[in-house]
């Protein structure tokens, strides 16, 4: 036992001995009180501890309920790789998680390990033994190809909190048992090919907060009211049936997200929904009374893609509290209203894009002072860009307008700008060299202006599209420092000069558009050590010389890929920029961060495929091409040039390019569009061409071809202006088959010609090494006899000017 000991030693009336005892029993206490405290905890962590050499392991009956959910899965090796028989199950086996002292099964979460693009499980069904998880919490079975129906088993899953099904192929009813889920919060069964009506049991999940039942097809009456706890509600596309009305829904007033599309949406929906919050509607018709006044008050409100009469609603100007505001692709028509700043001076995220809005573009900065993105691109705004904005914007989109004047030096006040896009638009003057000071600059298009003059020394960005201007100057060297640089497109200008060496200094690049230039000189041999270089267009300039004969080592290229993802994380189709957070992915989103704001990337290109100009809004990886067509390039295409094996458009016509058509094109096999028309190449086709299995558009015409067209693969599909203005190539399609002309006899292809061309030198160097050692060995016997032989020397000269004697006199009575 301790014994208490009065703060003040010195008032105690005992002599210093006693004290000193009294002292070191109190020291002796503490030190047995903290030793079996720290033996106590040491016990604690070794009994909760799921790695203690399986003191507790999985239990064996739920160890062998997850093996044979695996089983009925069809499971290939990505996924369950892990779950390995015997092993614990709570500490191995990825995705499982137990509880630290029983260890039973408490969590089963595969979303982490799949993706719904790309399924590692192509099909299977939910085993009734995953039932047999009776202290079960947590199951996510997201986009791993489930089929069959929901087993109504799991309605025995009574400790079951979140349920996620989300991305699958399951078909059938949610079944009525899973009302029994009494502690059931998340309910997600989206994305799926259910039908039927939900149960109307479902009222009775009195803690569900979260209920997504978009994109199936479901009846079109829902009866939710007695959710209580419900908060957030998702309903896209949830039916198959036309003409879904709000009448059809009846939603409990806890509801504070409320997402549907494809609905028609009438003011009865939202009559006790005073909680509402965050509200989502997409392709909807909205038939609301224009006397109508909600009973809530909105931080977020995202129409996209719907009917709403051609104007901003009444009712929008009674919200005093919003945050985040989308109305894109309506069809509202007018200037933007003045009291939409004025009423919402907390108003953070803007996107009008997509509509017809006209007149002047004014922004009260000082209304709106926390604004972090604007985007007002495609309407029909003019007049001149504003001088001043809200001094925290992020991202400002301004682009497809009909905007006059020079870009405001004002913009460089914006420090924290990351995406800037004033693209097609009348822009004219110079680019302000102060945009150089630009620190976070992610993407900067400023392309299909009238913009004149240099790029500014230090300009610096992820993505830089300055195309279809006029600008001038060369090539700028400070670009190539910009190590972050991802994309450049400086296409249709008025650049001029060799494109220099150092380009090969921007380890990050991936898209290089430099078409419709003046650029001269060869193309720099250095270009090749851009790793990550997956469209290159160098077309219509003034470049000359040899395509680089190390070109087949750029490796981006030389990569097959059959994947569709972005080509980065910066030219993704949409950012997710999350109010307060900056960019986020779907993944990383919480639950009330449902009303993001989807920011087009704007970062495009055109590019001339398969014969046509197109225009690309995004850009993914498998997009990988070359194009040096309209130059003045000559000389052979290098033999190895059929390793870039992962490209898809490849452009060299209008060249003066010659020798034979490499037969290692056929390694090409992702190739789609190839076009070699109006050079000088000349042999026969190569029969490789007939591995081409994706090629869709071809154009040999306009060289010196020969021989017949190979008859198999893609080659018979071709029409016949694939291959003309070449005379001495027959076959199908050409109407010519005709045998071979005397004075025209087909020349041999590939390497063959390189073989003979090779003997033919050798023998006509070994002819002429011995007729030089014959005149020579000649001349020397006949010089070394006249030094010899005195008299053969007499006579050999009197000889000669016998001869001379006969030959002046006759040519002097010529000449007179």
């Amino acid at each position: 036992m301790i014994q208490s000991i009065p703060e003040d030693v010195s008032t105690i009336n005992m002599p210093p001995k006693a004290i000193f005892f009294v002292l070191c029993d109190f020291i002796q206490a503490m030190a047995v009180a903290t030793i079996n405290s720290a033996f106590i905890s040491a016990v604690f962590i070794i009994l909760s501890s799921n790695s203690c050499n399986g003191l507790f392991n999985c239990p064996t009956q739920e160890s062998q309920a997850l093996l044979s959910f695996k089983t009925a899965l069809n499971f290939s090796d990505g996924i369950f790789s892990s779950w390995v028989n015997g092993s614990d199950c709570c500490s191995m086996w990825d995705g499982i998680s137990c509880n630290n002292l029983t260890n039973h099964v408490e969590q089963v979460n595969l979303s982490a390990y799949t993706n719904h693009a790309e399924q590692d499980v192509q099909s299977g069904v939910i085993s009734g033994s995953l039932c047999n998880l009776s202290f079960l919490k947590y199951l996510t079975l997201r986009s791993i190809g489930l089929t069959g129906t929901i087993p109504s088993c799991l309605g025995n899953l009574s400790h079951l909190n979140h349920l996620e099904l989300r991305y699958n192929r399951l078909t059938g009813t949610v079944p009525p048992v899973i009302c029994q889920l009494t502690n059931l919060s998340y309910l997600d069964v989206s994305y799926n090919l259910l039908s039927g009506i939900l149960p109307p049991c479902l009222q009775n999940l009195s803690f569900l907060k979260f209920l997504d039942i978009g994109f199936n097809q479901f009846h079109r009456s829902l009866e939710l009211t007695g959710l209580s706890s419900l908060e957030q509600f998702y309903a896209l596309e949830f039916s198959l049936y036309d003409h879904i009305t709000s009448s059809d829904l009846a939603l409990p007033s806890s509801v504070r997200i409320l997402w549907l599309s494809s609905i028609t949406v009438s003011d009865t929906l939202f009559h006790n929904l005073a909680e509402l919050t965050y509200l989502v509607l997409s392709d909807c018709v909205l038939n609301i009374s224009t006397t109508w006044i909600p009973m809530f008050q909105l931080g977020g409100l995202y129409l996209d893609s719907c009917s709403i009469g051609g104007r901003i609603p009444d009712w929008l100007s009674t919200q005093y509290s919003l945050q985040g505001l989308t109305l894109v692709n309506d069809n509202i028509v007018g200037e933007i209203p003045s009291w939409l700043w004025e009423n919402n001076p907390q108003l953070i995220q803007l996107n009008l894009s997509g509509n017809h809005f006209n007149g002047s573009l004014i922004i009260p900065n000082r209304l709106v002072p926390w604004m972090t993105l604007l985007d007002v691109s495609r309407n029909e705004l003019t007049g001149q860009v504003p001088s001043l904005w809200p001094p925290y914007l992020q991202l400002l989109m301004v682009n497809e307008n009909a905007l006059i004047g020079t870009i405001p030096q004002s913009l460089c006040n914006l420090t924290l700008l990351e995406k800037l896009n004033m693209s097609y638009n009348k822009l004219n003057g110079n680019i302000p060299p102060c945009f150089a000071n630009y620190k976070v600059i992610q993407a900067l298009n400023l392309g299909d202006n009238r913009l004149e003059g240099s790029i500014p020394h230090g300009l610096c960005s992820s993505s830089l599209i300055l195309r279809n201007n006029k600008l001038s100057g060369a090539f700028p060297p400070s670009i190539t420092n910009c190590k972050r640089l991802q994309l450049l497109d400086i296409g249709h200008n008025n650049f001029s000069g060799d494109i220099p060496w150092s380009v090969a200094n921007l380890s990050a690049l991936q898209v290089l558009m430099m078409k419709g230039n003046r650029f001269s000189g060869s193309i720099p041999s250095e270009i090749v050590q851009l790793k990550r270089l997956q469209i290159l267009d160098l077309s219509s300039n003034n470049i000359s010389g040899f395509i680089p004969h190390n070109i087949a080592s750029l490796h981006a290229m030389s990569v097959a890929r059959e994947d569709g993802h972005m080509l980065s994380a910066l030219l993704n189709p949409y950012h997710l920029f999350v109010r307060g957070k900056g960019f986020k992915s779907y993944s990383e989103l919480g639950p009330f961060e449902t009303w993001v704001y989807q920011v087009p990337s704007h970062d495009d290109l055109d590019m001339t495929v398969k014969g046509l100009e197109l225009h690309y809004s995004y850009i993914l990886s498998t997009l990988t091409g070359i194009d040096l067509s309209n130059n003045q390039l000559n000389g052979h295409v290098p033999f190895d040039f059929g390793k870039l094996k992962g490209l898809r458009f490849l452009n060299l016509s209008m060249n003066n390019l010659t020798g034979v058509i490499p037969p290692s094109f056929g390694e090409m096999s992702q190739l789609e569009s190839l076009d070699l028309s109006s050079n000088r190449f000349y042999g026969s086709i190569p029969a490789e061409f007939q591995s081409l299995t994706s090629l869709e558009c071809l154009n040999l015409s306009s060289n010196n071809l020969s021989g017949s067209i190979p008859q198999g693969g893609q080659m018979i599909t071709f029409e016949n202006t694939s291959y003309s203005g070449n005379p001495y190539l027959e076959g199908c399609p050409l109407p010519k088959k005709c045998s071979w002309p005397k004075f025209a006899p087909p020349l041999p292809s590939g390497k063959d010609i390189q073989g003979k061309n090779e003997d033919y030198r050798e023998k006509i160097s070994w002819y002429a090494i011995g007729v030089g050692l014959s005149h020579g060995a000649g001349f020397s016997c006949v010089m070394l006899l006249l030094a010899v032989r005195k008299g053969w020397r007499k006579k050999y000269f009197k000889w000669v000017d016998k001869i001379l004697k006969k030959i002046f006199p006759s040519i002097r009575n010529k000449r007179l």
